[in-house]
């Protein structure tokens, strides 16, 4: 099976710190680490508005290999993708729309 790491990022509006968590583990294929990763930013929408927060960023990026000793961003070249998450809900932006500047990103 092959391995993918994935990375919460999130912030609330008004701070100035944002929680980074970061995991790798194996799945089936990309299809599987997608729809997990996509189960992650969904709970954590979820969790937002149970604490009534408003969004600064959130997101769950998704990466191909196990890569928790990496310095990862959406630069790096193992990027799948990353779920934006915003007030409406998590909307999955792909690496090839995230480089063509379809998406604004706040996050590091």
């Amino acid at each position: 099976m092959p391995a993918y790491t994935i990375v919460t990022t999130s912030a609330t509006e008004g701070s100035e710190a944002a929680e980074v968590s970061t995991l790798a583990d194996e799945f089936v294929d990309t299809s599987e680490a997608l729809g997990y990763s996509r189960r992650m930013a969904e709970e954590m929408v979820g969790m937002a508005r149970q604490l009534m927060l408003d969004f600064d960023y959130s997101n769950v990026g998704l990466y191909e290999g196990d890569l928790l000793e990496e310095d990862l961003n959406p630069e790096h070249p193992s990027f799948i993708g990353i779920w934006v998450l915003d007030q409406d809900g998590a909307a999955f932006v792909t690496a090839e729309e995230f480089d063509a500047g379809e998406v604004e990103a706040d996050a590091p």
